[in-house]
C-alpha cells in the first residue's frame, strides 16, 4: 500500500498560460510561485493550495465533464463571491444552490475548467 501524506498540487490544463496565470491571481488572489512561460507551465499557490497550470495549445474543456476543483470559502463570505462572479462577468454552469448542508456555484474559468465554491468544507 502507498502511503499518501497530501497533496502536492493540482494539475489544471489551460490553452493560454497567461490569460490562466492573470485569471487565477486576479480573480481568487492566487501567487506566482514559478512561471516556466517556455515551458508552457506556472505553479501557483495561496495558502496550502498550490496549482500547476500546464498550458496545451487549442484546449478547451468538454462541456460534458465531470471533473472540477471545489474550492471551500466560508458561509458568511458566500454572497459576497455570488456578486463577485456577476461584476466580474464569469460564466455560472450551476448554482447558487443548496448542497449538503450549505451551498454551492459552479463557474468556468477560461478554458471551460470547471470551478466550485462551495460551504461547508468536506471533512
Amino acid at each position: 500500500m502507498i502511503v499518501i501524506e497530501s497533496v502536492n498540487y493540482i494539475g489544471i490544463t489551460v490553452a493560454d498560460l497567461d490569460r490562466s496565470v492573470e485569471f487565477y491571481k486576479e480573480f481568487f488572489d492566487f501567487e506566482i510561485v514559478d512561471n516556466i512561460s517556455t515551458a508552457g507551465q506556472a505553479f501557483l499557490k495561496m495558502g496550502d493550495i498550490m496549482l500547476a497550470l500546464e498550458e496545451i495549445e487549442g484546449y478547451e474543456a468538454g462541456a460534458d465533464t465531470g471533473v472540477c476543483v471545489s474550492f471551500f470559502v466560508d458561509e458568511e463570505d458566500f454572497d459576497d463571491v455570488i456578486d463577485d462572479i456577476k461584476e466580474e462577468g464569469i460564466e455560472i454552469v450551476s448554482g447558487p444552490e443548496n448542497l449538503r448542508k450549505g451551498q454551492r456555484v459552479v463557474i468556468l474559468d477560461p478554458d471551460g475548467n470547471r470551478i466550485e465554491l462551495s460551504y461547508p468544507r468536506i471533512d
